[in-house]
C-alpha cells in the first residue's frame, strides 16, 4: 500500500499496485481527504451531518460511494467561495472553464494544492509519454494570453520538457502555413510533436488533405490532445477515424495519438495508453452513479453519470459530481497498469444543484454569510 506522498514521489510504481493494494491506497488517501474537509470546511461538514456519513468510518472502497459530492455547476455560482477549504487569502490559482453553456466554472487553488498537482501531472506525463526534449507545436494560446483557461494550464505544463516549443493560436485560430514552417524548420534537428485540442489539430488535417501537402513526422512523434471538440461538435469524428487520419496525412503512429480527460474543477487528468485507454490517476476514484439516484453507485459496467473523488485538493473537497456520462473499468490494462480505466461517453445535461443533501442557500441561510465562512476559514 502507497501513501499519498509515495504515489507522487513514484508514480509509475502506483501504477502497477496490486489490485488489492491499489483499493486499500486510494481508499486510505481519500478518507484522510474527507477527513480533511470535513474538519476545515463548515459547507462540506453539513453536507456529511445531512447524510450521516463519518469519513472516519471508511472501511473500504466500496465505502467511498458514502462521501457527499459537490455538483460541479456549483463552481459557475457568485458565492462559490463558500466551498473552500482554505480561506481566500491562501488561494494561488483562479482557472476557469471556456463556459461552453454560457456561465463558466471557476475553481480556486491554494499553494499546496497546485504543489500536489504540478507534481502529479508531470509524473503522470512521464509515465505515459515518456517524453524528454523535442520540439512541440502548441496549437493553443500561451499562458500569458490565456492564464485563467484551466485547460491550458495542463498543456503548458508539458513544454517543460521540450527542447523548443512554439504556440501559435489566438481567437481559436492558427495559421497552418505557420505550423507548416516550424515543422519544416524542425525536420531533422528535433522529434516533433503536436500539442492541441482536436477540432484544432483536424483543420490543420483537412488543410494537408484538401491542399495535397505531404507532411511526414518522425518515428517516435506523439499528437496529444485533451479538450474534446466544445463548441465544434459538427466537426467531430470517432477517436479511431481521428488517429487514422493523424498517420495517412502526419505519419504518426496511431498508438502514439494521445487523448485525455479532465475538467477544471478537478485536478484529476486520465491519459491514455498505448491502448488507448484512459487511466485514472492512483490517487482519484472513479465512481459511477445512477442518473435518477445519484446516491446509487452503479454495478461495474454500468453507464452513468461521472463522480470524480480526488485526493489532492486541500482547497476545497475534490469530491465532485460531474454533468458528464461514461463508466469505468477496473482491473489490470493489457498495458500492464492496474486500477481504473475511465471511458467518457458524452456530455450530459448541465444541473444538479438538487443533488447536493444542503444547498448553499440554506446552508448560508442558517445564520452563516458568505463573508463569515470566509472569516472562519482564515480563522482554521
Amino acid at each position: 500500500m502507497l501513501s499519498l506522498p509515495q504515489m507522487l514521489g513514484n508514480v509509475s510504481k502506483a501504477h502497477v499496485q496490486s489490485p488489492e493494494d491499489w483499493a486499500r491506497s486510494v481508499t486510505d488517501v481519500l478518507r484522510d481527504a474527507a477527513i480533511y474537509h470535513q474538519a476545515h470546511n463548515g459547507f462540506y461538514r453539513a453536507q456529511c451531518d445531512a447524510l450521516g456519513v463519518d469519513p472516519a468510518a471508511i472501511n473500504d472502497i466500496n465505502d467511498l460511494q458514502d462521501l457527499p459530492l459537490l455538483p460541479v455547476g456549483m463552481f459557475k455560482r457568485p458565492d462559490a467561495q463558500v466551498l473552500l477549504t482554505c480561506s481566500l487569502a491562501d488561494v494561488e490559482t483562479e482557472t476557469s472553464s471556456s463556459g461552453t453553456r454560457g456561465v463558466p466554472s471557476v475553481a480556486r487553488r491554494n499553494s499546496e494544492t497546485v504543489t500536489r498537482a504540478l507534481v502529479g501531472l508531470i509524473g503522470t506525463y512521464r509515465e505515459f509519454f515518456s517524453l524528454s526534449g523535442g520540439a512541440g507545436l502548441f496549437l493553443n494560446p500561451s499562458d500569458s494570453e490565456a492564464s485563467e483557461m484551466g485547460l491550458l494550464k495542463d498543456f503548458n505544463i508539458l513544454n517543460s520538457v521540450f527542447d523548443h516549443h512554439v504556440y501559435l493560436v489566438a481567437d481559436q485560430s492558427f495559421d497552418v502555413r505557420e505550423a507548416l514552417e516550424h515543422l519544416r524548420r524542425w525536420k531533422g534537428h528535433m522529434t516533433r510533436h503536436i500539442v492541441c485540442p482536436p477540432f484544432l489539430i483536424e483543420r490543420l488535417l483537412r488543410f494537408l488533405e484538401q491542399e495535397k501537402v505531404n507532411v511526414r513526422l518522425d518515428p517516435y512523434s506523439m499528437i496529444i490532445t485533451l479538450g474534446g471538440w466544445k463548441r465544434h461538435t459538427s466537426e467531430a469524428i470517432p477517436a479511431e477515424g481521428f488517429r487514422e487520419q493523424c498517420h495517412d496525412l502526419l505519419g504518426v503512429r496511431p498508438g502514439n495519438v494521445r487523448d485525455m480527460y479532465g475538467m477544471i474543477e478537478s485536478n484529476m487528468l486520465a491519459v491514455e495508453c498505448h491502448l488507448h485507454r484512459k487511466h485514472v490517476p492512483p490517487w482519484c476514484y472513479i465512481s459511477i452513479r445512477d442518473p435518477g439516484q445519484i446516491g446509487r453507485e452503479l454495478d461495474p459496467g454500468g453507464t452513468g453519470t461521472i463522480a470524480v473523488l480526488d485526493a489532492l485538493n486541500t482547497s476545497y473537497p475534490g469530491f465532485l459530481l460531474t454533468d458528464d456520462v461514461g463508466d469505468v473499468e477496473t482491473g489490470t490494462c493489457g498495458c500492464g497498469r492496474t486500477g481504473q480505466v475511465i471511458n467518457f461517453r458524452r456530455r450530459g445535461q448541465g444541473g444538479g444543484f438538487g443533488h447536493c443533501p444542503v444547498s448553499l442557500e440554506r446552508y448560508l441561510g442558517s445564520g452563516t454569510t458568505a463573508n463569515d465562512e470566509a472569516a472562519a476559514l482564515m480563522r482554521a
